[in-house]
């Protein structure tokens, strides 16, 4: 949980958690060898690696990892996947259609339903399941935040609440349970909130710092350049400054958020099989 920026801290251990410092994909990159994959996608809330096919999708638990461990399967229909996930309580697959329409399957009676937003007026940037209180699945639009609970009864979801917001793109995290959404001519307005298990806390609404190009012209912060770490209990976005080449780090509370800033120093290394 995010605190309050006046109160005082201890340092939480990762002794027993299980918790993963640092993840690093050597050369080659990952192959998958299921026939008709379509690419592979990661669960962070399940800890899922998951390569969907045309008809079916498989998935295998990253941790903890057993190489010797059959992926798990489970039958969809036909369609385009631009983002799929599982729910938390492993009863559902939710994917991604299109910008406007997100498709749910219960695995265990194979039913089907489908949420769909307003294509004339706004898009889905993507989604993510939650263990919030006040809903299940989050839908974030350009036009801000969908809150969907699911309905066992009519075996579908339901709107809890809207929250009207501009969204260019935004980062989220199952373990910190933060969302940030960009906004504004150069994506650094953004607005925060965390979902957990004690409900919905809304941070300050705060600017990412960019230095100008040469030329004076104004860049545009990418996702890619944002990364939402948890160290030692305490919540941090890191933001790279290309053009800078500083590495600004941002404190988040409850109240408040706390900027710092790093040199760093890029090495750019030729192509080579070798490296």
């Amino acid at each position: 949980m995010i605190g309050k920026a006046s109160s005082s801290h201890s340092s939480v251990g990762l002794n027993g958690s299980g918790a993963l410092s640092h993840v690093y994909i050597r050369y080659p990159s990952l192959r998958c060898s299921i026939p008709g994959s379509r690419g592979l996608f990661y669960d962070d809330a399940n800890k899922l690696l998951i390569s969907p096919t045309s008809e079916q999708v498989f998935s295998w638990k990253v941790v903890p990892f057993a190489s010797n461990v059959a992926p798990t399967s489970d039958s969809i229909s036909e369609g385009p996947i631009l983002s799929i996930r599982y729910s938390l309580d492993g009863k559902f697959i939710a994917i991604l259609r299109s910008s406007h329409e997100i498709q749910f399957w219960h695995r265990e009676s194979g039913e089907t339903f489908t949420h769909r937003c307003r294509p004339e007026s706004e898009s889905i940037l993507g989604f993510f399941w939650t263990d919030c209180p006040l809903c299940d699945i989050v839908l974030v639009k350009t036009s801000g935040l969908d809150l969907l609970a699911y309905n066992s009864e009519s075996r579908s979801t339901q709107l809890v609440e809207t929250r009207r917001l501009t969204v260019s793109w935004y980062v989220y995290t199952h373990e910190s349970r933060l969302l940030l959404l960009a906004s504004g001519m150069q994506c650094k307005t953004f607005n925060g909130f965390q979902l957990s298990s004690a409900g919905i806390i809304r941070l300050p609404k705060f600017e990412m710092v960019m230095a100008k190009s040469e030329a004076n012209n104004k860049p545009v912060l990418a996702a890619e350049d944002i990364f939402v770490v948890t160290i030692y209990g305490r919540i941090y976005c890191l933001q790279v400054d290309r053009v800078a080449r500083l590495l600004h780090t941002y404190r988040f509370y409850r109240d408040a958020v706390v900027q710092q800033v790093y040199l760093f120093i890029v090495i750019k290394i030729p192509n080579s099989p070798n490296v």
